[in-house]
């Protein structure tokens, strides 16, 4: 109550201090206008010659007598042509105005514009945005800064981001001071027209002159004029010129501190640093930060030149770097990390996992040790682990506002995509803030209390529910079907945005009643694709990569016999190595699967058709082709590309009739938009989907209960399945709503159905999730599929 009391008399004494200081200017100057008036539009008159004396002279002769007057008119006076264009529309009343009057109109408005414009710049903007600014610093109550601080830091910001339009800004500023002041001291002392002496001073300032035949008390303010504008110049050339020269320096340095509140920190520059400032650009949650602070090794102007060479959309948002390690408490507070309501640190593929880890638990030990609470005091952490093993350690070393996501889980998506084709591009589309994403709402407030959650799908109208989080914060992603909600409880939902969080009058389908109708039924899996002995192809190994998370996948998912051949640029010990390094860091080595043969081949080879061509390509089941991130985004999305034309083509010499599907991972959109080309469409982009996933878990930690399971070796998972296998002796629909289907995967699994598939215009299927209109029904036929969340 004291800080708003404070506040408010301030505000009232500002506007008091305007007030006086207008009324006390238009009382001065409405003298001066009608002096104004009176004297300056009287058009100067010449001074008359001074005659000489006149010698006496002789009487005058008569005068002749008057001669006749000319028959002819004399020439007519040249009106101003101003007066000519404007006299029909003001009439006789600038008729007999001259080019003397129209100029000391013409200066009076100039004049008055520029006085008027100078005065509201110092009694109404200047205070109203050390107000503004003040009234923010209280409200983001940033800890162990100062507003002196605050105010230097969003200046030299200001400065550095605006250039020369910023130097241009602020010599007009201190120009208009100059002129302003000096016009209104000439007016008061010497008690003539501000506009006559804004002239002056103009005059004074810029050619450094003042006449001697003026008065003392003229040239008095003149020579203060002249003074001004001077050290003005002099200011603006050399003292302003350093002082931000040096500001310049410490900037591009990244020694100056960043003073912010609420803002968002990322810990290091990686290769998916681009992915997660779009992603975060395009938010639109009230919540979501403006502000991001890059704390990395690299020089802050390095920082910024390799932002812009990514060609990174940011949108609106505003991208502050710093120099420094992420380890170090004070680099950590440079980039304000007490203070800010998010850190996020990504996964740097370039390194060894054991390394980026390694470096995550110093960050993360710094983080803790500040203070009594830990930094950020208000905020939570995002953290991307590379090694599945080191999840719960990265939660037990700062537990409460650690937040760990880990991407091995994305081997057993790849594997499921390669059999069941489109489950990729369901999974990046649940994930991201494009589209459908996930919120939360409670029981209570959508009516759902005291229902079970078998019961949830028939009172969404426009939202999908898939979980639970209860009164403890724990998750439950796809609960038993016998789950009785409390009024505690919040619903875990897919929704368009949270206007779709609505409560319904009454169930879009008595689900009862249907069951009585039709039935029980149980689901059985018509085409599993497990335990089946399979031959399979991983192009592009490398240690860094998902190909071990892939055999590991496969080694549990298929049966015994399975082959796997490998073809990359590794030798055969160094892939050795590599699968035997990752069955010692999860516990876990190879049954069902046996790595057949390595193909070594250069780099600079890969692409080569020769070969390529000495894989049997038409023997596999499945083809991974993996992106080699080492070479650069563009140049492993080349290889890529070659790799595929190389592949397809060889395929329809040799075996025209083989379908050719492979899984290929891309590291930019244009890979895909090339393999659609060639008709590839199974494709992941790992680096896109973590990072959409973290820009998730940073805006709200709601999504990392559902990505850490959805995403863990152990939760839920993502699968294509056919509705007949819900159906048991029910036969199959030919019309059918999503409600219907809700109703059918409810009565025979432990499971969640999300979305469908449908046709576009083209024919081609396409996946829909979260259908927005339930009850409507379309048409259904075999080759239709529906995507369901279940239980590993």
């Amino acid at each position: 109550a004291t800080d708003e009391l404070g506040s408010t008399m301030k505000m009232a004494a500002a506007a008091m201090v305007r007030g006086l200081l207008i009324a006390w200017l238009l009382a001065q100057a409405s003298g001066l206008v009608a002096r104004e008036h009176e004297t300056a539009l009287q058009a100067p008159q010449p001074p008359q010659p001074s005659q000489p004396p006149q010698a006496p002279q002789p009487p005058a002769a008569p005068a002749p007598a008057p001669k006749a007057d000319p028959t002819y008119a004399p020439a007519p006076t040249q009106m101003p042509m101003i007066t000519r264009m404007l006299k029909p529309i003001l009439g006789d009343r600038v008729a007999g105005m001259g080019q003397h009057q129209w100029w000391v109109v013409i200066r009076t408005a100039i004049g008055w514009t520029v006085l008027l414009y100078g005065i509201w710049m110092w009694t109404w903007w200047l205070p109203s945005l050390y107000f503004r600014m003040y009234d923010a610093f209280e409200k983001e109550n940033i800890e162990g800064r100062t507003f002196k601080q605050y105010l230097t830091y969003h200046f030299n910001y200001w400065m550095a981001s605006g250039g020369i339009s910023a130097m241009f800004q602020l010599l007009v500023i201190g120009i208009l001071t100059l002129l302003t002041l000096g016009a209104f001291i000439y007016a008061i002392m010497m008690q003539d027209s501000p506009v006559r002496g804004l002239w002056l001073c103009t005059v004074w300032a810029s050619a450094a002159s003042v006449d001697p035949a003026v008065t003392a008390m003229e040239g008095g303010v003149g020579m203060i004029a002249t003074f001004g504008g001077l050290v003005l110049l002099a200011v603006l050339l050399t003292t302003i010129s350093d002082f931000f020269a040096e500001q310049q320096r410490k900037s591009n340095e990244g020694r100056d501190p960043i003073v912010e509140g609420g803002h968002l920190v990322l810990l290091g520059l990686s290769s998916q640093t681009k992915q997660f400032l779009e992603e975060l650009a395009i938010c639109e949650a009230n919540n979501a930060p403006k502000t991001v602070a890059i704390l990395d090794t690299m020089p802050k102007s390095e920082i910024e030149e390799e932002i812009k060479r990514q060609n990174t959309k940011t949108g609106d948002l505003k991208i502050v770097c710093r120099n420094g390690l992420p380890s170090s408490a004070a680099d950590l507070w440079k980039v304000g990390a007490d203070v800010c309501s998010r850190i996020v640190i990504l996964d740097e593929p370039s390194l060894p996992r054991d390394e980026a880890d390694a470096i995550t638990f110093g960050t993360l030990l710094t983080l803790r040790g500040q203070g009594n609470s830990g930094w950020p005091h208000g905020g939570h952490i995002a953290v991307q682990c590379c090694l599945g093993k080191n999840v719960t350690f990265m939660n037990d070393l700062y537990p409460g506002k650690t937040f760990v996501l880990s991407g091995e889980r994305l081997g057993r998506l790849m594997v499921q995509s390669a059999q069941d084709q489109g489950l990729c591009p369901i999974f990046n589309a649940i994930i991201g803030f494009e589209g459908d994403e996930f919120y939360c709402s409670k029981a209570s407030e959508l009516g759902l209390a005291g229902k079970s959650f078998q019961e949830a799908p028939f009172w969404c109208e426009q939202t999908v529910p898939i979980g639970i989080r209860d009164s403890s914060g724990s998750y439950h992603i796809n609960p038993e079907k016998s789950y009785k909600m409390k009024k505690d409880d919040e619903v875990i939902l897919l929704a368009e945005d949270d206007d779709a969080l609505v409560p319904l009058s009454k169930p879009m389908m008595d689900f009862e009643a249907w069951k009585m109708k039709f039935g029980s039924a149980k689901f059985e899996e018509a085409d599993p694709n497990d335990n089946e002995v399979v031959r399979v192809l991983i192009c592009n190994f490398t240690e860094r990569g998902y190909g071990c998370a892939i055999l590991f996948a496969l080694d549990e998912m298929c049966g015994s016999g399975s082959e796997c051949d490998i073809f990359c640029s590794l030798s055969e010990e160094d892939v050795m190595s590599i699968i035997k390094n990752a069955e010692e860091e999860t516990e876990r080595c190879l049954k069902n699967l046996k790595v057949r043969h390595i193909h070594t081949v250069p780099q600079h080879q890969m692409t080569s058709r020769h070969k390529i061509n000495v894989l049997h390509l038409k023997e596999y089941h499945f083809h991974f082709v993996l992106a080699d991130a080492a070479l650069g985004f563009q140049k492993a999305d080349e290889q890529t590309v070659a790799m595929i034309i190389q592949m397809k083509t060889l395929l329809q010499e040799s075996s025209p009739d083989v379908k050719f599907e492979p899984l290929v991972e891309v590291c930019t959109p244009n890979a895909t938009l090339q393999l659609e080309l060639c008709g590839i469409k199974n494709t992941i982009n790992t680096i896109s989907m973590m990072s959409k996933a973290m820009a998730l878990v940073a805006i709200d930690t709601l999504a990392h209960g559902v990505l850490s399971d959805l995403l863990s070796a152990t939760g839920n998972n993502m699968d294509i399945t056919f509705l007949q296998d819900y159906l048991g002796k029910q036969p199959l629909p030919t019309q059918i709503t999503f409600v219907e289907v809700a109703a059918m995967v409810n009565r025979a699994a432990q499971q969640v159905v999300i979305g469908w598939s449908e046709r576009n215009e083209e024919g081609e299927q396409v996946w829909v999730v979260n259908p927005k209109n339930k009850v409507r029904p379309r048409a259904w036929t075999a080759e239709d599929k529906i995507v369901v969340i279940k239980d590993v």
